[in-house]
Parts: C-alpha cells; structure tokens; sequence
C-alpha cells in the first residue's frame, strides 16, 4: 500500500509539471507572437542635421565662393515590415532646412525649408540585439519658407523631388540614419534680375543627412 501511494505521488507530481511546462511554454510562444505582432508597425519621431551644398553655382561670368549650409530634420516615422525577413519600408514626414552661403561682393544667405515625405526602403540583418540596413530612399518635397523674404515665390521651384542612399543601425527602440540626398531639378523655374537666383539658376540642393529616431 505504501508503495502504491509513492507511486501515486510521483504519477501525480509528474503531471502537475508537465503541465506546468506546457503553460510555460504556451505563454513564451505568446508572448513571442505578440513580440513579432507589435514590431510589425512601429511609429517613431525623429530629429538630425544635415551638411548641404549646392551641386552647381555662377554669377554672371564669375564663379562665387559657396560655403555648406547646416540644417536640421524634425519629423515622424512610420516603420512596417515586409514578408521578407530583414526587409523594411519606412515613410517619414519630414521638416528639413538647406541652403547654402553665398560670398562675393554681397554676401548671401539662402535658405528655403521643405515639408519632405521620403520612402525609406530599407534591406538588412536581424542580429538579435541590433539590425544593421541599407537603404535607398525616393523623396518628394514642398518649399514652405525662403530667406532672403524678398525673393519671389514665382521664381523658385518649390516642389523637390530626389533620391537618397544610405544606411544604419536599429537597436533597442532607437534608429541611426546616415545617408546622402540629391535633389533632381533646378531651384528656379524663372531667371529674374536678382543676383541670388541667377547663381544658382541651374543648381540644385545635395547633402550628408544624420538622423536618429526614436520607436514607441
């Protein structure tokens, strides 16, 4: 009798950790599903400076002295994975400054500043702790502030449009981003009589943009 009853015990002991087990490992699967269903969309606010130039200047016969402009990114980032393992497609909504310093006998600040939505098509390796990527990255863009203020609208280009490649890194909630933007398309639709726009007649925006966004 006695050695029924330890067989008893031991039956029942058993069951009750293998069933122990089971929930343990259900709720690790869960909790799994529910890990890989959360990182499927992600939305993040990101902010960075870039190092602009502009890709051609003249002035008459004379060619001017252009120093970089630094600007700055602010914006949001919407982040979905694709079917492919490592494969990333990122929207953005971007407020970007560029612009360039104009030297000669006047010297010339101009700045125009754009509300950009770039598609961040990103290729990388999921390492657990980290994901490096590459990305290539279309854009278009809308001016919506010029300085010097006397410049007239009717003369500048202010629809954008371009591409930028680049990469980085994700890890933890946070994303580093460095790539190189160019513009495609003049500055100014219309040569006027203004010294400012006549240099960069057929110039355009191109820079080294770093970002870091942080994910919900």
């Amino acid at each position: 009798m006695k050695r029924f009853a330890e067989i008893l015990y031991a039956a029942v002991l058993l069951t009750v950790l293998s069933c122990s087990a089971v929930t343990a490992s259900a709720q690790d699967r869960e909790k799994e599903e529910s890990k890989y269903a959360s990182s499927f969309f992600k939305v993040g606010v990101k902010g960075g400076i870039d190092f602009i130039s502009v890709n051609r200047f003249e002035l008459g016969y004379i060619s001017e002295s252009v120093s970089n402009y630094t600007g700055f990114t602010a914006g949001v980032a919407f982040s979905f994975d694709l079917p492919v393992r490592g494969m990333t497609i990122q929207p953005e909504l971007n407020y970007v400054s560029k612009g360039a310093f104009f030297r000669g006998e006047n010297n010339v600040r101009f700045r125009t500043d754009y509300i950009e939505l770039p598609v961040n098509i990103q290729a990388g390796l999921d390492l657990i702790l980290f994901r490096p990527f590459i990305m290539v990255s279309p854009y278009i863009g809308c001016a919506v502030y010029k300085q010097p203020g006397t410049l007239p609208w009717d003369h500048l280009n202010r629809f954008e449009y371009g591409i930028g490649i680049g990469g980085g890194i994700d890890f933890w909630k946070m994303q580093l981003q460095v790539k190189y933007n160019w513009n495609i398309g003049g500055l100014v639709k219309n040569v006027s009589d203004s010294d400012l726009l006549r240099s960069v007649r057929k110039g355009n925006f191109r820079g080294l943009e770093v970002n870091l966004v942080f994910f919900f």
